[in-house]
Protein backbone atom coordinates (compact mmCIF):
# COMPACT_ATOMS: atom_id res chain seq x y z
CA UNK A 1 0.00 0.00 0.00
CA UNK A 2 1.19 3.50 -0.69
CA UNK A 3 0.09 6.94 0.48
CA UNK A 4 0.01 9.96 -1.74
CA UNK A 5 -0.22 13.56 -0.68
CA UNK A 6 0.43 16.77 -2.51
CA UNK A 7 -0.34 20.45 -2.62
CA UNK A 8 -0.38 22.35 -5.84
CA UNK A 9 -2.64 23.81 -8.49
CA UNK A 10 -6.32 23.24 -7.87
CA UNK A 11 -7.83 20.25 -9.59
CA UNK A 12 -10.98 21.02 -11.53
CA UNK A 13 -14.27 19.56 -10.28
CA UNK A 14 -15.11 18.71 -13.84
CA UNK A 15 -14.95 20.35 -17.22
CA UNK A 16 -17.85 22.78 -17.64
CA UNK A 17 -17.22 22.98 -21.38
CA UNK A 18 -19.57 20.69 -23.31
CA UNK A 19 -17.63 17.73 -24.79
CA UNK A 20 -16.71 18.30 -28.39
CA UNK A 21 -17.83 21.93 -28.49
CA UNK A 22 -16.91 23.58 -31.83
CA UNK A 23 -13.54 25.27 -31.85
CA UNK A 24 -12.51 24.01 -28.42
CA UNK A 25 -9.73 21.38 -28.56
CA UNK A 26 -10.00 18.58 -26.00
CA UNK A 27 -6.53 18.04 -24.59
CA UNK A 28 -5.87 16.61 -21.15
CA UNK A 29 -2.66 17.27 -19.23
CA UNK A 30 -0.94 14.89 -16.86
CA UNK A 31 -0.49 15.53 -13.16
CA UNK A 32 2.50 13.35 -12.38
CA UNK A 33 5.07 14.95 -14.64
CA UNK A 34 4.97 18.18 -12.65
CA UNK A 35 3.68 17.02 -9.26
CA UNK A 36 4.15 14.40 -6.60
CA UNK A 37 0.96 12.96 -5.17
CA UNK A 38 0.82 12.31 -1.45
CA UNK A 39 -2.29 10.35 -0.51
CA UNK A 40 -3.63 9.09 2.79
CA UNK A 41 -5.25 5.66 2.62
CA UNK A 42 -8.30 4.38 4.44
CA UNK A 43 -12.00 3.61 4.26
CA UNK A 44 -13.24 7.16 4.92
CA UNK A 45 -12.94 9.99 7.46
CA UNK A 46 -13.82 8.70 10.91
CA UNK A 47 -14.40 5.14 9.73
CA UNK A 48 -12.43 1.95 10.42
CA UNK A 49 -9.09 3.52 11.42
CA UNK A 50 -7.71 -0.02 11.63
CA UNK A 51 -7.76 0.00 7.80
CA UNK A 52 -5.63 3.11 7.38
CA UNK A 53 -4.66 6.51 8.68
CA UNK A 54 -7.45 8.28 6.79
CA UNK A 55 -9.92 6.84 9.27
CA UNK A 56 -8.16 8.60 12.15
CA UNK A 57 -9.17 11.98 10.71
CA UNK A 58 -12.64 13.39 11.20
CA UNK A 59 -12.50 15.91 8.38
CA UNK A 60 -10.49 17.58 5.61
CA UNK A 61 -9.38 20.24 8.07
CA UNK A 62 -7.98 17.64 10.46
CA UNK A 63 -6.10 15.93 7.65
CA UNK A 64 -4.77 19.24 6.33
CA UNK A 65 -3.38 20.08 9.78
CA UNK A 66 -1.55 16.74 10.04
CA UNK A 67 0.02 16.12 6.65
CA UNK A 68 2.62 18.91 6.47
CA UNK A 69 4.99 16.68 8.47
CA UNK A 70 5.17 14.58 5.26
CA UNK A 71 4.47 17.08 2.52
CA UNK A 72 7.08 19.55 3.78
CA UNK A 73 9.66 16.76 3.69
CA UNK A 74 8.59 15.67 0.22
CA UNK A 75 9.05 19.22 -1.09
CA UNK A 76 12.69 19.09 -0.01
CA UNK A 77 13.44 16.01 -2.09
CA UNK A 78 11.15 15.84 -5.15
CA UNK A 79 13.06 18.12 -7.51
CA UNK A 80 10.95 21.21 -6.87
CA UNK A 81 7.70 19.62 -8.03
CA UNK A 82 4.46 20.66 -6.45
CA UNK A 83 2.91 18.28 -3.93
CA UNK A 84 -0.75 17.36 -4.40
CA UNK A 85 -2.55 15.81 -1.43
CA UNK A 86 -4.94 12.96 -2.04
CA UNK A 87 -7.77 11.28 -0.16
CA UNK A 88 -7.29 7.60 -0.97
CA UNK A 89 -10.63 5.90 -0.30
CA UNK A 90 -11.19 2.14 -0.08
CA UNK A 91 -14.17 2.52 -2.37
CA UNK A 92 -14.91 -1.18 -2.92
CA UNK A 93 -13.80 -3.31 0.04
CA UNK A 94 -13.58 -7.07 -0.40
CA UNK A 95 -15.34 -9.21 2.17
CA UNK A 96 -15.50 -12.98 2.81
CA UNK A 97 -17.50 -14.41 -0.06
CA UNK A 98 -20.30 -16.52 1.37
CA UNK A 99 -22.84 -15.90 -1.37
CA UNK A 100 -23.19 -14.95 -5.01
CA UNK A 101 -22.26 -11.49 -6.27
CA UNK A 102 -18.99 -9.58 -6.35
CA UNK A 103 -18.39 -9.76 -2.57
CA UNK A 104 -17.58 -6.05 -2.36
CA UNK A 105 -18.83 -3.49 0.15
CA UNK A 106 -19.13 -0.21 -1.74
CA UNK A 107 -18.59 3.14 -0.08
CA UNK A 108 -22.04 4.32 -1.14
CA UNK A 109 -23.37 2.16 1.70
CA UNK A 110 -21.36 4.10 4.28
CA UNK A 111 -21.08 7.66 2.92
CA UNK A 112 -24.25 9.64 2.12
CA UNK A 113 -22.81 11.49 -0.87
CA UNK A 114 -19.32 10.75 -2.17
CA UNK A 115 -19.40 13.70 -4.58
CA UNK A 116 -20.50 16.32 -2.04
CA UNK A 117 -18.64 14.82 0.93
CA UNK A 118 -15.31 14.08 -0.75
CA UNK A 119 -14.91 14.92 -4.43
CA UNK A 120 -16.04 18.54 -4.44
CA UNK A 121 -14.41 19.51 -1.10
CA UNK A 122 -11.14 17.93 -2.25
CA UNK A 123 -11.27 19.82 -5.54
CA UNK A 124 -11.86 23.11 -3.72
CA UNK A 125 -8.54 22.53 -1.90
CA UNK A 126 -6.64 21.45 -5.02
CA UNK A 127 -6.57 17.85 -3.77
CA UNK A 128 -7.36 14.64 -5.59
CA UNK A 129 -9.55 11.69 -4.64
CA UNK A 130 -8.47 8.13 -5.40
CA UNK A 131 -11.21 5.49 -5.58
CA UNK A 132 -9.60 2.16 -4.72
CA UNK A 133 -11.24 -1.17 -5.53
CA UNK A 134 -10.15 -4.44 -3.94
CA UNK A 135 -11.86 -6.31 -6.81
CA UNK A 136 -13.29 -9.25 -4.83
CA UNK A 137 -15.13 -11.47 -7.33
CA UNK A 138 -15.48 -8.60 -9.75
CA UNK A 139 -12.94 -7.70 -12.42
CA UNK A 140 -11.09 -4.49 -13.33
CA UNK A 141 -13.27 -3.64 -16.34
CA UNK A 142 -16.55 -4.01 -14.45
CA UNK A 143 -15.21 -1.88 -11.62
CA UNK A 144 -14.15 0.99 -13.86
CA UNK A 145 -17.45 0.91 -15.71
CA UNK A 146 -19.28 1.09 -12.40
CA UNK A 147 -17.35 4.19 -11.37
CA UNK A 148 -18.16 5.81 -14.71
CA UNK A 149 -21.85 4.94 -14.41
CA UNK A 150 -21.95 6.44 -10.91
CA UNK A 151 -20.63 9.70 -12.37
CA UNK A 152 -17.45 9.93 -10.29
CA UNK A 153 -14.89 9.94 -13.07
CA UNK A 154 -16.33 12.99 -14.82
CA UNK A 155 -14.54 15.04 -12.16
CA UNK A 156 -10.98 15.93 -13.11
CA UNK A 157 -9.69 15.40 -9.57
CA UNK A 158 -10.92 11.78 -9.31
CA UNK A 159 -8.55 8.91 -10.09
CA UNK A 160 -8.54 5.13 -9.70
CA UNK A 161 -6.59 2.41 -7.88
CA UNK A 162 -6.88 -1.36 -8.12
CA UNK A 163 -5.68 -3.89 -5.57
CA UNK A 164 -5.18 -7.37 -7.05
CA UNK A 165 -4.23 -8.73 -3.61
CA UNK A 166 -7.88 -9.08 -2.62
CA UNK A 167 -9.23 -10.45 -5.86
CA UNK A 168 -10.94 -13.73 -5.03
CA UNK A 169 -10.27 -17.00 -6.78
CA UNK A 170 -13.46 -18.79 -7.92
CA UNK A 171 -13.26 -21.50 -5.28
CA UNK A 172 -11.81 -19.42 -2.42
CA UNK A 173 -13.98 -17.41 0.03
CA UNK A 174 -11.35 -15.28 1.79
CA UNK A 175 -9.90 -12.13 0.17
CA UNK A 176 -6.12 -12.25 -0.01
CA UNK A 177 -5.88 -16.00 0.66
CA UNK A 178 -4.13 -16.73 -1.58
CA UNK A 179 -2.87 -13.41 -2.96
CA UNK A 180 -4.94 -12.44 -6.01
CA UNK A 181 -3.80 -11.46 -9.48
CA UNK A 182 -4.94 -9.62 -12.60
CA UNK A 183 -3.64 -9.91 -16.12
CA UNK A 184 -1.93 -7.12 -18.04
CA UNK A 185 -4.63 -7.45 -20.70
CA UNK A 186 -7.25 -6.48 -18.12
CA UNK A 187 -5.22 -3.46 -17.05
CA UNK A 188 -4.83 -2.48 -20.69
CA UNK A 189 -8.59 -2.71 -21.22
CA UNK A 190 -9.18 -0.47 -18.20
CA UNK A 191 -6.66 2.02 -19.59
CA UNK A 192 -8.42 1.95 -22.95
CA UNK A 193 -11.77 2.72 -21.31
CA UNK A 194 -10.26 5.56 -19.28
CA UNK A 195 -8.44 6.95 -22.28
CA UNK A 196 -11.60 7.02 -24.37
CA UNK A 197 -13.62 8.46 -21.48
CA UNK A 198 -11.22 11.36 -20.93
CA UNK A 199 -11.36 12.15 -24.65
CA UNK A 200 -15.15 11.80 -25.01
CA UNK A 201 -15.84 13.96 -21.94
CA UNK A 202 -13.23 16.54 -22.91
CA UNK A 203 -11.66 16.33 -19.46
CA UNK A 204 -8.75 18.58 -18.59
CA UNK A 205 -6.72 16.06 -16.58
CA UNK A 206 -5.44 12.63 -17.53
CA UNK A 207 -6.62 9.82 -15.27
CA UNK A 208 -4.16 8.24 -12.88
CA UNK A 209 -4.49 4.46 -12.58
CA UNK A 210 -2.62 2.96 -9.63
CA UNK A 211 -2.12 -0.80 -9.47
CA UNK A 212 -0.90 -2.11 -6.12
CA UNK A 213 1.70 -4.86 -6.25
CA UNK A 214 4.26 -6.73 -4.18
CA UNK A 215 4.46 -10.02 -6.05
CA UNK A 216 6.22 -9.81 -9.41
CA UNK A 217 8.07 -12.00 -11.90
CA UNK A 218 11.11 -9.70 -11.59
CA UNK A 219 11.11 -10.40 -7.83
CA UNK A 220 10.07 -14.07 -7.94
CA UNK A 221 10.01 -14.61 -4.16
CA UNK A 222 7.13 -17.07 -4.07
CA UNK A 223 4.37 -14.44 -3.98
CA UNK A 224 1.91 -14.77 -6.90
CA UNK A 225 2.71 -12.40 -9.76
CA UNK A 226 0.01 -9.82 -9.04
CA UNK A 227 0.15 -8.47 -12.62
CA UNK A 228 0.40 -11.51 -14.87
CA UNK A 229 2.14 -10.98 -18.22
CA UNK A 230 3.26 -7.57 -17.00
CA UNK A 231 5.58 -7.03 -19.96
CA UNK A 232 2.44 -6.77 -22.11
CA UNK A 233 1.31 -3.57 -20.38
CA UNK A 234 0.70 -0.68 -22.77
CA UNK A 235 0.69 3.09 -22.49
CA UNK A 236 -2.31 5.26 -23.34
CA UNK A 237 -2.27 8.96 -24.07
CA UNK A 238 -4.79 10.00 -21.42
CA UNK A 239 -3.78 7.61 -18.64
CA UNK A 240 -0.88 7.81 -16.18
CA UNK A 241 -0.28 4.21 -15.13
CA UNK A 242 1.38 3.88 -11.73
CA UNK A 243 2.78 0.68 -10.22
CA UNK A 244 2.72 0.91 -6.44
CA UNK A 245 5.04 -1.03 -4.17
CA UNK A 246 2.47 -2.18 -1.63
CA UNK A 247 2.85 -4.63 1.19
CA UNK A 248 4.47 -4.72 4.60
CA UNK A 249 8.17 -5.09 5.23
CA UNK A 250 11.49 -3.67 6.30
CA UNK A 251 12.84 -0.63 4.44
CA UNK A 252 15.48 -2.73 2.71
CA UNK A 253 12.92 -5.26 1.45
CA UNK A 254 10.57 -2.55 0.21
CA UNK A 255 13.32 -0.62 -1.58
CA UNK A 256 14.61 -3.78 -3.25
CA UNK A 257 11.12 -4.73 -4.42
CA UNK A 258 10.25 -1.20 -5.53
CA UNK A 259 13.36 -1.05 -7.69
CA UNK A 260 12.49 -4.34 -9.37
CA UNK A 261 8.76 -3.91 -9.94
CA UNK A 262 9.21 -0.41 -11.40
CA UNK A 263 12.31 -1.23 -13.48
CA UNK A 264 11.67 0.47 -16.84
CA UNK A 265 14.27 -1.71 -18.55
CA UNK A 266 12.20 -4.77 -17.72
CA UNK A 267 8.80 -3.07 -17.97
CA UNK A 268 9.04 -0.25 -20.54
CA UNK A 269 5.40 0.77 -20.10
CA UNK A 270 5.83 1.49 -16.38
CA UNK A 271 6.50 5.23 -16.43
CA UNK A 272 5.41 6.11 -12.88
CA UNK A 273 6.09 4.50 -9.51
CA UNK A 274 4.55 4.72 -6.07
CA UNK A 275 5.36 3.40 -2.64
CA UNK A 276 3.05 2.78 0.29
CA UNK A 277 4.25 3.27 3.83
CA UNK A 278 2.40 1.59 6.72
CA UNK A 279 2.47 3.21 10.14
CA UNK A 280 1.42 1.60 13.42
CA UNK A 281 -1.84 2.78 14.94
CA UNK A 282 -3.58 2.13 18.22
CA UNK A 283 -6.44 0.16 16.66
CA UNK A 284 -4.28 -2.32 14.76
CA UNK A 285 -3.10 -5.12 17.08
CA UNK A 286 -1.75 -7.70 14.62
CA UNK A 287 1.47 -5.86 13.76
CA UNK A 288 0.46 -5.00 10.21
CA UNK A 289 2.87 -2.13 9.70
CA UNK A 290 6.37 -1.54 8.36
CA UNK A 291 9.26 -2.13 10.75
CA UNK A 292 10.29 0.62 10.76
CA UNK A 293 8.35 2.87 8.38
CA UNK A 294 10.62 4.49 5.81
CA UNK A 295 11.57 8.13 6.23
CA UNK A 296 10.91 10.54 3.38
CA UNK A 297 14.67 10.82 2.86
CA UNK A 298 14.73 7.06 2.28
CA UNK A 299 11.59 7.15 0.13
CA UNK A 300 13.23 9.67 -2.22
CA UNK A 301 16.62 7.97 -2.29
CA UNK A 302 18.46 10.70 -0.41
CA UNK A 303 19.46 8.28 2.35
CA UNK A 304 20.15 4.56 1.86
CA UNK A 305 18.55 1.79 3.85
CA UNK A 306 20.48 -1.15 5.29
CA UNK A 307 22.81 -2.74 2.77
CA UNK A 308 23.34 0.65 1.10
CA UNK A 309 20.24 0.16 -1.00
CA UNK A 310 18.59 3.27 -2.38
CA UNK A 311 15.44 3.97 -4.32
CA UNK A 312 16.62 3.89 -7.93
CA UNK A 313 13.93 6.30 -9.13
CA UNK A 314 12.05 8.82 -7.03
CA UNK A 315 8.39 7.88 -6.62
CA UNK A 316 5.68 9.91 -8.28
CA UNK A 317 3.16 8.93 -5.64
CA UNK A 318 3.59 8.36 -1.93
CA UNK A 319 0.78 6.64 -0.05
CA UNK A 320 0.57 6.36 3.71
CA UNK A 321 -1.64 4.02 5.66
Amino acid sequence: MILLLAQGPAASTGNLQEPGAPGVPCRATGLLGKSTVFSVYGRAFGRAPILGRLGTYKSFDMMAADIPKWTDEIKKHNDNKTVVPGVHLIYAMASPCLSHGDCLNYLEGAVPNIVDDYIKPASARGWIVVLDTQLGRSDPVDQIRRMIEKGYLKYDNVHVAMDPEFRLYPDKPTPGVPIGTVDAAQINEVQKILDEYVRSQCLKTKKILIVHQFGDSNVNDGVPFMIENKKDLKTFENVELVVDMDGLGTPELKVWKYNRITDAKVYPSVKFGAIKVFYPNQWEKAGHYDRPPMTMEQVFGIQPVLGRLRMAVKPNVVIIA
